[in-house]
């Protein structure tokens, strides 16, 4: 596991490098200074916290095409309160002050970005920090922003060229992932030319490629016996243990042991023109386009659970199953080619217009798309050959929970074809947003009012080749061998046999099928040493048909249209209003920023709902209920919808108490809109047992957003030119919400045939809940050691709530993503000569209700606290080029997640150190 905050702060608080720095003032514009060194940037970013109204970070470009990390992501989590989630081992999403990615809000430009996923939460990753010119996070919302950031609002910026100017930069850089052992290249060049200072064009591009490889082992879910006797009437197995009969309150579904090799593709390019005619209007249009594309292979070795009776076996203290001996089973050999595109398109119109020397008259519109899997690219998602039969034993060694078996066991003799599973998962996110701001600018006040109107249309579709046990992916399992011939009996519908016969196995002989690239490979895990898999080519699925179809039931690899689609239109008109003003308290300045918005949000939400009309007992006479079989009409569309009003008040005030000490106060209301996913409308009816409540799932089209009253107090004292100390205070009330438990609902007019009496499903929906309280401590310093080049920054972030998980809780109420983090760094810059040293550090969190395998019963995905250091440095050849060295997670940290315990282990993955070497060139 990872060290705890405890044994890290030992060495100090830890921290962020700020490596140079954009941020806006919540009354003003944002000031943008291009700097080139860290110390200089710091300076700059020093200043320009010093100026803002309220509580606002930022990050700027050192230069053009120089950000100080190779992820924008990686660099937000070294400002105060930011914490990351990564993907791959790239930062991908962000937590600012405890508040999950979905509870912040991501613009371009101060334009809505969209997102390839079913939710709201933008994926950095997309995005090339090369081609960025800087970050503001406003942590305290004004009434100018839009609405959608609780936790922060963060705005990334472009270049623009007639402040640019003209000017030719590039930068070629080689990529190491060292268990990957490959080296890939990633080129950006960015180019900006002014013509006669009034109009100016820019081109920006970047083209990124790299391979990673990591080990991991997983256990999909842990089953919690309690809650699903509560919730479906019936357990999981009983096992014998030395001291009796004893039950297992907490058991495995699937244990997983694998390896993946990724491959991602990046592009990134950015077309900017601007004309300004004269001195009173500026014209800018600007296009901005992302494709992201991750291909790859997996191997793995999986075990789904099938208790064996009377089995000896054990538990811990937590009565969580931690050793069993399993025997003559079928160990699943899983090969995976994962494939996804995400893309994504902005065109903007931006027209600034100085009516008077005193206003300031400036419209915005935006076109925005995101798509995932555009070509609708297949993911072989499980091509599963069964090795068979073996001895294995789950077993608890460390930290880690996962099966163990004989490598000489593995053997394409007796291994059999299993699963064909492939699916494509289709997002699409459009955005419309127009917005006319105005501005009155006096000696001693500013008014700022305008209006926006956002439309976005939310569209998911997934399709796969696995329409139920009995047909497609699944209805051969266990039947056909990789080798030679067999019989079978087929059963029929009326519970007959169909006549045996005899069928052909893939392959004739092993050496026909090692002809044909299937092995046994044995590969050095790097969590568990020597383990055999069958390997195989994925992508082969297609030569699987002509065997497999000789199952009455197999159809092959077609792609069908699942019915748990869902488009969802959201509609925001809003309009603000906000004044600020200067006045003197004690002879120092005081100022005090004032403002409100409205917005009225309409939603509509279509899915298809599929009508139960009927159910039948099982043919079958059992003692043990069993499932009934369901019968549904033909589904319909179904829309529902809603809308909501909401007034967002700001108040803001900064008093400059001396020369060197600043004083914030801030009390604001935020709100954040409900994850689209959670807003689909129809119902899914799972299975329903004999005299039994049967399981559901829906959305909810009428969830409120979460609405947030917000307190915040900072005092700032700048000791030097470049140094100073901060420490703040937060508090949000955050009201509705959104909670996802299963209620009963009685489906009136469907007879339970084994009670003669309505129907009861319990159906798993988000609702809005009550208030939940978060607040906490922000500290941070920077200093600068005179001349000599050496500076240090470190920040820390504490938060609390009254909603924490409790290990004994049996809903999903906590507070997702909650967590402290802190930041170190240390760095060096004089002459040519610049270096950085950083260390991040975030403590354990709630990361999500659920598994891989997701249930009713809200079992918690948890993330252990972790720690990573990451450095750079450079060295000027010349001006105009300079030689880098960038190191990711330099010390090769892991991530480990575990669910209610700390011993229920859930998934590790090594996690090995990334470097860049390349040259830079500003011209």
């Amino acid at each position: 596991m990872n060290p705890k905050f405890l044994k890290v702060s030992k060495a100090g608080l830890l921290s962020l490098c700020v490596s140079a720095s954009l941020a806006q003032a919540q009354a003003g514009n944002v000031e943008e200074v291009i700097v080139t060194g860290i110390r200089a940037s710091l300076e700059q970013a020093m200043d320009v916290k010093r100026e803002a109204s309220g509580v606002v970070d930022a990050i700027s470009a050192e230069d053009i095409g120089k950000f100080p990390d190779t992820n924008l992501a990686e660099s937000l989590q070294r400002i105060t309160g930011v914490s990351i989630s990564r993907s791959g081992g790239e930062g991908s999403q962000i937590t600012v002050r405890g508040l999950g990615p979905q509870f912040n809000l991501v613009t371009l430009n101060g334009r809505s970005m969209p997102n390839a996923n079913t939710g709201r939460s933008f994926s950095f990753e997309t995005l090339a920090a090369e081609l960025v010119s800087g970050i503001e996070v406003a942590k305290t919302n004004p009434a100018t922003i839009q609405s959608g950031g609780i936790g922060a609002s963060v705005n990334v910026k472009t270049a623009r060229p007639l402040s640019m100017g003209d000017k030719l930069v590039g930068s070629v850089k080689a990529l190491t992932d060292i268990d990957a052992e490959s080296t890939t290249p990633s080129v950006s060049a960015v180019w900006s030319k002014n013509f006669d200072d009034t109009f100016g064009i820019l081109f920006a591009g970047n083209y990124q490629e790299r391979d990673s490889l990591y080990d991991y082992v997983e256990v999909t879910r842990w089953n919690n016996r309690e809650e699903i006797v509560r919730a479906r009437g019936w357990g999981g197995p009983r096992l014998e243990f030395q001291d009796g009969d004893v039950l297992a309150n907490f058991y495995p579904t699937q244990t997983i042991q694998g390896r993946a090799e990724r491959n991602r593709e990046r592009v990134n390019a950015s077309t900017v023109l601007q004309w300004a005619p004269n001195n009173d209007i500026t014209a800018t249009l600007d296009a901005n386009y992302t494709d992201l594309k991750v291909t790859g292979t997996g191997m793995e070795s999986a075990y789904w659970f099938e208790f064996q009776y009377d089995t000896p076996a054990s538990m811990n203290d937590t009565e969580t199953l931690t050793s069993l001996g399993l025997n003559n089973i079928g160990l699943d050999m899983f090969m995976r080619a994962p494939e996804s595109r995400q893309t994504g398109l902005q065109v903007g119109l931006n027209v600034e217009w100085a009516l008077t020397d005193e206003q300031m008259l400036t419209f915005d519109y935006a076109s925005s798309e995101a798509e995932r899997n555009p070509d609708r690219e297949r993911n072989v998602n499980a091509l599963d050959i069964q090795a068979t039969p073996l001895d294995i034993m789950f077993d608890t060694r460390g930290d880690i929970a996962t099966h163990y078996y004989d490598n000489d066991d593995i053997l394409l003799a007796t291994a059999k074809l299993h699963q064909q599973d492939v699916y494509s998962n289709y997002r699409l996110d459009e955005i419309d947003q127009a917005r006319i701001d105005y501005e009155f600018a006096s000696d001693s006040a500013t008014l700022r009012a305008g209006i926006m109107y956002t439309d976005q249309t939310k569209s998911a579709y997934n399709y796969n080749n696995n329409v139920g046990d009995n047909s497609n992916a699944y209805s051969f399992r266990g039947v056909f061998p990789l080798v030679g011939n067999f019989e079978i009996d087929w059963d029929g519908e009326d519970g007959d046999e169909y006549e045996k016969d005899t069928y052909n196995g893939l392959f004739n002989s092993v050496e026909d099928a090692q002809a044909a690239g299937y092995r046994v490979e044995t590969i050095d895990h790097g969590l568990l040493g020597d383990l055999a898999f069958i390997t195989f080519d994925p992508n082969g699925a297609d030569s699987w048909l002509d065997t497999i179809r000789q199952s009455p039931y197999v159809n092959g690899l077609e792609l069908i249209e699942q019915p748990d689609w869902f488009v969802i239109n959201e509609e925001t008109i809003a309009a603000y209003i906000e004044l600020t003003g200067q006045v003197e308290l004690a002879d120092r300045p005081l100022e005090i920023v004032a403002g409100t918005r409205f917005e009225r949000t309409s939603i509509d939400s279509t899915s298809l709902e599929q009508t139960l009309t009927g159910l039948e007992l099982p043919k079958n006479n059992s003692d043990v209920a069993e499932n009934m079989t369901r019968t549904f009409a033909d589904p319909t569309d179904l829309t529902e919808g809603d809308e909501y009003e909401v007034f967002l008040p700001s108040f803001a005030i900064k008093y400059e108490v001396t020369d060197d000490v600043v004083l914030r106060f801030a009390t604001t209301r935020t709100i954040a809109r409900p994850e689209l996913a959670d807003m689909r409308s129809a119902r899914s009816f799972g299975n329903i047992r004999e005299g039994q409540e049967g399981d559901g799932s829906a959305g909810n089209a009428y969830l409120k957003p979460y609405t947030s009253d917000n307190i915040d107090f900072s005092a700032e004292w700048y000791f030097s030119d470049a140094s100073y100390v901060s420490a703040g205070l937060f508090k949000k009330n955050v009201d509705n919400f959104v909670v996802k438990y299963g209620t009963a609902e009685t489906i009136e007019g469907v007879i339970d045939p084994s009670t003669g009496k309505d129907a009861v499903f319990n159906i798993n929906r988000p609702y809005n809940q009550d208030m939940k309280k978060l607040q906490g401590l922000e500290l941070a310093v920077q200093h600068t050691f005179g001349e000599s080049g050496f500076g240090v920054i470190a920040n820390a972030t504490f938060v609390d709530t009254d909603s924490p998980f409790e290990t004994d809780q049996l809903d999903s109420s906590a507070v997702l993503g909650l967590s402290d983090s802190a930041n170190l760094v240390a760095f060096y810059d004089k002459d040519r000569i610049q270096a950085r040293l950083a260390y991040n550090w975030r403590d354990s969190f709630v990361e999500k209700f659920g598994h891989t395998f997701t249930t009713t019963t809200g079992e918690p995905t948890q993330v252990d606290a972790y720690g990573q250091f990451d450095l750079s440095a450079s060295y000027d050849l010349t001006e105009e080029v300079t030689l880098f060295l960038e190191g990711i997670n330099i010390t090769g940290e892991e991530v480990y997640k575990y669910s209610r315990f700390d011993n229920q282990f859930l998934r590790t993955d090594t996690n090995s150190p990334r470097y860049a070497l390349g040259v830079r060139a500003s011209f």
